[in-house]
Formats: C-alpha cells, sequence, structure tokens
C-alpha cells in the first residue's frame, strides 16, 4: 500500500523536488522583504496545490477519510473543473492586500497597466497551454457522443461491425464546455488582480515597490499556469483511459479481443499527464516557498525634494 501512495502521489513529490531546487538556484533572489503579502501567498499556493492533492486521493479511493459514494461520484464529475476554480480562488487571495490610489505615494505620471510589472516570457507557457488544451477539447469534443441513459457528451464508441460496439468515457462537450468558462473566468480574474497590483501610486521606496508588485504579479501567473497544467494533467489522464479500452467476444473459433487503433497512445498520454501534474505542483510549491521572508530588506533609494 506505501508503494501505491508513492505511485499516485508520485507527481506531488516530483513538483516539491523541482520546486525546492528552483527556490535553491533562483528563488532566494526575489524572496519577499515585506510588503504584507506573505500571508495570502502562502494561502494561495496551498489551496490550489492541497485541493490537487486531495483530488488525486479521491481519484485511486486512497482517500485517507471514510466518504460515501456520492464524494467519489463527484469527483468524476468535476475532476476537470476543480483546479480551475481553485486556481481562480488562489488568484483572489493573490489580490490582497488591495491598496487604493492614495496621495503618500510619489507623483509616476508612468502608465501602469497589467503588463508593466511582468516580464513577458512569463506569458508564453500559459499562452502554449490554452492552445494545447484548446485543440484538444475541439478533438475530444468532436468524437464524443451522447451517453444512452444522460444524453451527455461523455462517451467515445467504435463500431467493431455486426452490429457491436465499444466504448469508454470521454473528455466531451459536457465535461469541456464548463471547463472553457472557467478557463475564461480564470483570465479575466489575473487581468483584474492584476489591475489591482499594478494601478496603485508608487511607494516612497521605489525600488522596494517595485519589487513587491513584480514579485505579486509572478506569483498569479504562477497559480493560473499551475491551474491549467492540473487541469491539462486531469484530461490527459481521462484519455489515457479512453485509448486503452478493449473488448472481448466469442465466436467459433474462440474469443476475439478487440482495441482501439491509436492504443499505442496511452503511455504516452499517462505520462504526459503525470509531467503536467508534476509541473502544477512545482508552481505552487514555488509560490509557496516564494514568501519566505528575506532576511534582508531591500535598501531605501533616496529622493530629493
Amino acid at each position: 500500500m506505501t508503494w501505491f501512495y508513492f505511485v499516485v502521489l508520485g507527481p506531488v513529490f516530483a513538483g516539491i523536488l523541482l520546486a525546492l531546487a528552483w527556490w535553491l538556484i533562483w528563488g532566494r533572489k526575489r524572496q519577499l522583504s515585506g510588503g504584507g503579502v506573505g500571508a495570502p501567498t502562502v494561502a494561495a499556493g496551498l489551496l490550489l496545490g492541497g485541493g490537487a492533492v486531495g483530488l488525486l486521493l479521491l481519484a485511486t479511493g486512497l482517500f485517507p477519510l471514510h466518504l460515501p459514494p456520492e464524494y467519489f461520484v463527484w469527483y468524476h464529475n468535476y475532476r476537470f473543473t476543480s483546479p480551475l476554480l481553485l486556481g481562480i480562488l488562489g488568484m483572489v487571495l493573490l489580490a490582497f492586500p488591495v491598496h487604493g490610489q492614495s496621495g503618500r505615494g510619489v507623483a509616476d505620471l508612468t502608465p501602469r497597466t497589467p503588463l508593466t510589472f511582468a516580464r513577458g516570457w512569463w506569458f508564453v507557457t500559459p499562452a502554449l497551454l490554452l492552445a494545447l488544451i484548446l485543440s484538444v477539447t475541439v478533438m475530444t469534443g468532436a468524437a464524443s457522443q451522447p451517453e444512452p441513459s444522460t444524453g451527455h457528451y461523455t462517451m467515445y464508441l467504435v463500431d467493431l461491425g455486426g452490429g457491436r460496439k465499444m466504448g469508454s468515457s470521454i473528455y466531451g462537450w459536457y465535461n469541456s464546455i464548463p471547463s472553457l468558462i472557467l478557463i475564461g473566468v480564470l483570465i479575466i480574474v489575473a487581468i483584474a488582480v492584476l489591475v489591482l497590483i499594478a494601478r496603485p501610486t508608487p511607494a516612497p521606496n521605489r525600488e522596494h515597490d517595485v519589487h513587491i508588485r513584480t514579485f505579486r504579479t509572478g506569483n498569479v501567473l504562477a497559480i493560473g499556469t499551475s491551474a491549467l497544467l492540473m487541469h491539462l494533467g486531469f484530461i490527459l489522464s481521462s484519455l489515457a483511459g479512453t485509448v486503452s479500452i478493449t473488448s472481448s467476444f466469442p465466436t467459433s473459433k474462440g474469443s476475439v479481443t478487440f482495441w482501439t487503433t491509436f492504443a499505442g497512445l496511452q503511455p504516452m498520454f499517462a505520462g504526459a499527464s503525470a509531467v503536467a501534474a508534476a509541473l502544477g505542483f512545482a508552481l505552487c510549491g514555488a509560490v509557496v516557498l516564494s514568501a519566505i521572508p528575506s532576511r534582508r530588506r531591500a535598501p531605501a533609494k533616496a529622493t530629493t525634494r
């Protein structure tokens, strides 16, 4: 049983190791030095990471508490949208503390946009993930068919001839449309939070203020990217099960087994799912570790009046 836990939670352990490696090599250089954002940062990372661990345990029946069967039905229905919901809530936490426009700052006429405190390459990974998720969504949705008892587009059926078919569940329109809506909400919330971070008047200590805002902007994008990675991981895990379906029928010459023409893709989907989950957990861990306060405060920048 211990080994089974290790296999199931392998992406979690891998993500933690990656986060620690990042922190030891680069993270300590961008640590917090005040700003009152440490607690929301830790809460956001733990919310998404801890929630995703719970989903993994529910997926394999290893959840430590005895739960009624309804919870596992809930998992089956909401496993794709849950990481996105947790990511949205995590971003909302990262909006705090909210600083309003005040006269105590330094006059600055430079326009500040949601991109002011971001690096351009920070958007490459989430953009690629969005494109990949959209592509997979369209392909699986087009392949999905209505489930006979519910009418939901969650079935993938293969015609075997002779009036025989075999089928399995698939990430169809019934699952993907709510996920696409939540991805849209995730993007809107991310933009809103970045605006709240960028717009307030700069503090007197300009260097420290820029450091804090850059730190917060990076963590917002990290939580959003982590949510997309975990969402993609659940999609790929589902596809690994879909392509591995088999069916056997008795004939006059013995039993005949059928499988899909792309059954060989199952290891690739399973491996890609684990990698996506590990990277998602790594980003959550990096966000939590980034909240460790620096031992020295950023020096104040001299100003003239």
